[in-house]
């Protein structure tokens, strides 16, 4: 029998936290290394430039050719590195996915030649002026051309005026007025402390000896760190006071409508799983009342879906409506979520709902970076389970816990991006 979805933590000497699975179904083996922060907004931009300038080179590897040529030699592993938000949580991230040796010919020590490459990245970083200028001026570039995909722009825009005094509203990117101001020197020495300092943690997935894999991270990985309990900051808001309206106009040929909602639950919650069929019926599916109702029956909306933010607790429905479709569409959308608090709703609709969740869990363990990512996500909020325990979980949802949900949804933000008229 294949043994697969499980994780065993160890920790290291110098107190990093890893965990490893074990898994026969894979022919590639997943290296992930996370420095987790608070998010904030003094450090937000340090932390976010810092990634991409650690992949432009290290002293051993001075150069992004010089990491290729290495990737090459490892038969073409896949490096990235990337910024994360997890509720009020700022993670970097940086992830290799190589062959297993044991299907390569030769006795060569692929995995631990991996693990020297991303230590060497980290502990090594050749941070010079040029990478600093360079990576800035490309987040910045990152940062506003957000506007340009008007999908992501009026989520991200709901979300800011949802969570307006919030650290949830923060661009995991950092803020451009901060790029303009920032100090080499200064970012250098913010880098030393977050070494020293922030919590870290490691995922590695495949076809592993658990034992040996983590005597071999131990001796790589054997920089000062300090030993620092993890703690996720998240604050859960659970009450609304007003509802906010927001419109902004944009050259725009599509009118954008999207609804913020509290939950009050996130995963650590015995509410979570009643909140994801929740949310499947609602509009995750081409069976879900959005999909059906909003765009289908009325011919509201080119998309309408909704979609969950697991560690704050956000519900967000988003749907493309022509303009001189806003108010029907809201009042249609508004009446799908009081459909969903009153029941209305078959036990086909739930049953298609839990099934279609458990497919696309059970999907998902064939996938090697998502099964540390869902890890991932149960650890930040305290509660770690594999996909085949929350698929055990999603089959136990009944009726009732989802009307329960339904009773705990709050409308929060309505955020509209309508089209600018010229004067």
């Amino acid at each position: 029998m294949s043994k697969v979805n499980e994780f065993i933590k160890y920790q290291s000497s110098n107190n990093i936290d890893i965990y490893i699975s074990d898994n026969t179904k894979f022919k590639t083996n997943y290296i992930q290394f996370l420095i987790l922060n608070p998010l904030d907004k003094d450090s937000v931009s340090k932390n976010a430039l810092l990634p991409y300038i650690l992949y432009r080179g290290s002293k051993n590897y001075p150069s992004i050719r010089d990491i290729k040529i290495n990737l090459d030699e490892l038969y073409g592993a896949d490096l990235s590195v990337s910024v994360i938000k997890r509720g009020e949580l700022q993670i970097l991230n940086f992830a290799i996915e190589l062959v297993n040796e044991k299907y390569l010919p030769g006795d060569e020590l692929l995995l631990e030649k991996a693990l020297q490459l991303i230590n060497d990245i980290i502990v090594n970083p050749l941070f010079t002026k040029d990478f600093f200028s360079q990576e800035k001026e490309f987040i910045v570039k990152k940062i506003k051309s957000l506007v340009n995909d008007k999908y992501s722009y009026s989520l991200f825009r709901c979300q800011e005026e949802m969570c307006s005094g919030e650290t949830y509203s923060l661009n995991k990117l950092g803020i451009v007025e901060d790029y303009q101001k920032m100090d080499f020197e200064d970012l250098k020495n913010h880098y030393e402390n977050i070494i020293e300092d922030s919590y870290m943690m490691m995922f590695l997935v495949g076809d592993l000896v658990k034992e040996e894999t983590f005597k071999s991270i131990d001796k790589i990985f054997n920089f000062k760190h300090k030993k620092s309990e993890f703690s996720n900051p998240t604050i859960l808001k659970k009450d609304v006071k007003d509802i906010k309206e927001i419109e902004e106009s944009l050259n725009v040929n599509q009118g954008k409508l999207v609804l913020g909602c509290r939950t009050g639950i996130n995963k650590k919650d015995d509410l979570y799983y009643p909140l994801v069929v929740y949310n499947g019926i609602l509009g995750s599916f081409p069976h879900s009342k959005l999909f059906q109702n909003v765009r289908e029956k009325s011919s509201l909306a080119y998309y309408a879906s909704s979609s969950l933010e697991s560690t704050k607790g956000l519900l967000m429905i988003n749907s493309g409506i022509e303009f001189q479709n806003y108010a029907k569409a809201k009042e249609i959308i508004l009446k799908q979520l009081d459909d969903l608090k009153e029941g209305n709703f078959s036990e086909e609709e739930l049953e298609w709902t839990k099934k279609s969740l458990v497919n696309g869990y059970q999907s998902s363990t064939d996938d090697i970076r998502s099964l540390s990512a869902y890890y991932l996500l149960g650890l930040i909020n305290k509660t770690p389970e594999t996909f085949n325990e929350a698929i055990e979980k999603i089959k136990n949802v009944s009726k009732d816990d989802v009307i329960k949900v339904g009773e705990s949804i709050k409308l929060d933000t309505i955020y509209f991006l309508n089209k600018k008229v010229n004067s």
